[in-house]
C-alpha cells in the first residue's frame, strides 16, 4: 500500500461490499467512511499493523481459526495476543505500578430549573418531557419525587496512558476514559444535553435504563457531529397496579455508544462510563451501615485491549467475530492497584469488554458478598465464589479486607482463543492454566471497627416474580451465522422494521434460541428487566434467578424468559452484546404499542 489513506480505503471498501452482499441497506452512514474518520483520528499512527493483519486474514468466510498466546507486560497474560484479533501488543510495562483511577462524579450544571432552553438544539428534547416540542402524545405515567437535575456533556477526541508512560489517543465522555460517573436518585429525572465534537456519528444507550425511546440510544438516533442532543433518563420504576414497582429500582448502570455500525469501535476507544441510582431502601441500607457509604462503593470496568507499537490502540474494522485483547485494563489504566483498608468495600464490577468473556475470582480463595446481578439488588445477599460475567453484566459484590492477606488480586480464570467465546460449554468451562491479574489490592492498616454489616443472607430488595401463567404471548428468536454475518431468525437488523410488537401492560414467554454453530452470544435486551425460566433446559442458578438485562447462550445454549413491557413505546432494540456481532446485525426491534397489532410493522416514532 503506498499510503496509510490508500490501505485504509482498500480494507473498508472490503467490508463495505461484505455488508452490501449481506445485508438489509442501511441510511446516513457507511462503514466505509465511519471507519475511514475513525482512522483518520485515531490509528493514524501505525497503518502496518491494520492493514497487513486485515487485508490477509479475509473476513468474508464463515470459518473461524483459533491460537494462543500472551500479551508483552511483564505480568501474567492470557491467552488472547498472537491470534486471530491481531498482532501481539509488544509495548513492555511493570504491571501493578499505576493506581486504580476513579472516574470523577459528574456534577449538574442545576437543579430544578432548566439552565438552558429545552429544543435550542439540534435534536431537541424527549417529547415525553416536553410534549408542546413535538405532536406525539405524552407518556407521563412514571414515577417522579425529586427535582430534574441537568448537565452537559461533550464527546471530545482525548489522549491518556493507559499503558504506563504511553501515550494513546481515545474517545471520552467529557474527554476521559471511562467517562464520568453519574449518581441520581430513583425517580429524579436527569437530562443530559450531549454534545458530539467527535467526527462520527454517536448515540448514547443508557444500558440497563427504563427510559424513553428517544433517550434509549437506538442505533440510528444519531448526535451528529458538531451537534447535541438532550437525553431523558427519568430513573424511574414500572407501575404495579397503580403503584411504583420498586422492585425494580435500578441500582447499577452504565452508558456506552451505540451507533449503527460503529458501536464496537466507539467502545473500543473510550466511549463508556458508570451511571449508578439509589432509591429510599437502598439509600435507608446505607444509613443504617448495612451498605457500605460511597466513599467504599467503587465503580470498577474490567476490559482488555490491543496496542500497536506507536501506542495507539490496534482495531480491525473488518473483524467481523469480536475483538479481543492482550492488555488488563480497569478503570482506563492497565493493571493498576487500589490501597485498601480492613473493611469491607462494594465494588460495581462491569465486564466492559468487546468480546471477552470473564470469570473473576480472588487470589486468596475467599469468596464475594453478592449484592446483585446487571441492574438489580437481589432479596438476599449470596455467597460467590467466583462472577462469571457476558460483555456488558454486572456483578455488584462486597469484599471483606478485614482479615485479609497484605496482596489480594482479582483474576479472571476462563479460557478464551477467540470471539467465538469460553472455551467449552456453560457448566463445562475450561479454565486458564495460569489466572490472568487484573487488579491487585494492597490492603493496610489495622481493622476497621465502623465496618458495613452486610453478610451472606442480607435482605436486600424484594423481588417481584413474574408467573409463567401472565405470559399472554410467546415468541422464538433463532440466533444465527451466516456467510461471515449475524442474524435473528434468519434476518438482519432493519432499522426501519418492528420485529416484535408487544402490548403494553402484558408479559411475553421469549424463547431465545443459539444456532449459530458453536459461538456465544449475551443477549442484551433493552428497556425491561428479564427473568429467566430455563437456561439449557435447567432452573437458572441462585445469581441468575431474579433481574437481568443480559443472558449468555453458550454454544448451543437456550434460554426461557419472561418479560413484562410497561410505560413506553416503542422503538427499543435486542442484539448480542459481542459488539462486533452487534454491527454485523445481530440485532431485532421490538416496539410496544397500546393496542395489539401483528408483527413485523414499520418502527411507530423516529427521533432522527
Amino acid at each position: 500500500m503506498s499510503s496509510f489513506a490508500d490501505a485504509l480505503e482498500s480494507i473498508c471498501a472490503k467490508s463495505l461490499l461484505i455488508r452490501e452482499n449481506t445485508m438489509t441497506k442501511k441510511k446516513n452512514l457507511t462503514r466505509r467512511n465511519a471507519m475511514s474518520q475513525l482512522a483518520a483520528g485515531l490509528i493514524a499512527g501505525n497503518v502496518a499493523n491494520l492493514t497487513a493483519h486485515a487485508l490477509s486474514k479475509g473476513k468474508n468466510d464463515s470459518s473461524s481459526s483459533s491460537g494462543k498466546g500472551s500479551g508483552k507486560g511483564k505480568g501474567k497474560g492470557g491467552n488472547g495476543g498472537g491470534n486471530d484479533d491481531g498482532p501481539p501488543t509488544t509495548l513492555r510495562f511493570t504491571p501493578f505500578s499505576v493506581p486504580l483511577p476513579l472516574p470523577p462524579v459528574k456534577q449538574p450544571l442545576a437543579i430544578g430549573n432548566p439552565p438552558f432552553q429545552p429544543g435550542a438544539v439540534f435534536h431537541g428534547i424527549a417529547p415525553e418531557y416536553f410534549d408542546r416540542r413535538v405532536a406525539e402524545q405524552p407518556e407521563l405515567n412514571w414515577y417522579e419525587a425529586f427535582p430534574t437535575k441537568w448537565y452537559e456533556m461533550r464527546m471530545r477526541n482525548t489522549v491518556q496512558e493507559i499503558i504506563p508512560g504511553v501515550r494513546t489517543p481515545l474517545f471520552g465522555y467529557d474527554g476521559i476514559y471511562p467517562g464520568p460517573t453519574f449518581r441520581a436518585r430513583v425517580g429524579q429525572p436527569v437530562v443530559v444535553r450531549a454534545w458530539n465534537d467527535l467526527n462520527i456519528e454517536t448515540s448514547i444507550h443508557l444500558h440497563g435504563g427504563h427510559n424513553p425511546a428517544h433517550s434509549d440510544g437506538y442505533p440510528n438516533f444519531y448526535v451528529l457531529p458538531g451537534r447535541a442532543r438532550d437525553y431523558l433518563y427519568t430513573n424511574t420504576v414500572p407501575m404495579l397496579n397503580g403503584q411504583p414497582d420498586f422492585s425494580e429500582s435500578p441500582s447499577t448502570m452504565w452508558y456506552h455508544d451505540h451507533a449503527m455500525d460503529i458501536t464496537a469501535a466507539n467502545v473500543w476507544f473510550g466511549l463508556s462510563g458508570f451511571f449508578i441510582t439509589t432509591d429510599e431502601l437502598e439509600q435507608d441500607l446505607i444509613d443504617r451501615n448495612v451498605l457500605p457509604a460511597e466513599q467504599y462503593d467503587i465503580p470498577l470496568s474490567f476490559q482488555d485491549r490491543r496496542f500497536n507499537p506507536d501506542g495507539t490502540l490496534f482495531f480491525d474494522p473488518l473483524d467481523h467475530d469480536g475483538t479481543l485483547g492482550d492488555v488488563w485494563v480497569v478503570n482506563g489504566k492497565a493493571q493498576p492497584f487500589f490501597r485498601v483498608q480492613r473493611r469491607k468495600y462494594r465494588f460495581r464490577i462491569l465486564n466492559g469488554c468487546n468480546a471477552r468473556f470473564l470469570e473473576l475470582r480472588l487470589s486468596n480463595g475467599q469468596p464475594f458478598i453478592g449484592l446483585g446481578k446487571d441492574t438489580w439488588l437481589y432479596p438476599n445477599a449470596q455467597e460467590r465464589q467466583t462472577l462469571l460475567l457476558s460483555m456488558a453484566q454486572r456483578a455488584d459484590v462486597v469484599i471483606d479486607f478485614t482479615d485479609a492477606p497484605n496482596e489480594v488480586f482479582i483474576e479472571n480464570t476462563l479460557s478464551q482463543d477467540d470471539g467465538r467465546g469460553p472455551s467449552g460449554q456453560l457448566d463445562d468451562r475450561r479454565a486458564l492454566d495460569q489466572p490472568t491479574r487484573f487488579l491487585k489490592f494492597i490492603v493496610e492498616g489495622d481493622r476497621q471497627t465502623d465496618s458495613a454489616t452486610v453478610d451472606v443472607g442480607t435482605p436486600l430488595r424484594p423481588h417481584v416474580p413474574i408467573r409463567p401463567a401472565e405470559a399472554r404471548v410467546t415468541r422464538t428468536f433463532e440466533f444465527t451465522r451466516r456467510n461471515g454475518a449475524w442474524q435473528i431468525n434468519k434476518q438482519f437488523f432493519n432499522e426501519d422494521l418492528a420485529n416484535a410488537t408487544p402490548t403494553l401492560g402484558t408479559v411475553e414467554r421469549w424463547i431465545l434460541r443459539n444456532t449459530s454453530g458453536g459461538w456465544w452470544h449475551p443477549i442484551h435486551i433493552h428497556l425491561e428487566s428479564h427473568q429467566i425460566v430455563r437456561l439449557n433446559g435447567r432452573t437458572p442458578l441462585p445469581e441468575d434467578g431474579f433481574k437481568n438485562d443480559t443472558v449468555s447462550l453458550d454454544g448451543n445454549g437456550e434460554a426461557e424468559i419472561l418479560m413484562n413491557f410497561r410505560t413506553f413505546r416503542g422503538p427499543f432494540v435486542f442484539h448480542c452484546h459481542n459488539v462486533e456481532h452487534e454491527d454485523m446485525r445481530m440485532m431485532f426491534v421490538f416496539d410496544p404499542r397500546i393496542n395489539p397489532t401483528r408483527s413485523p410493522q414499520p418502527i411507530q416514532q423516529r427521533f432522527p
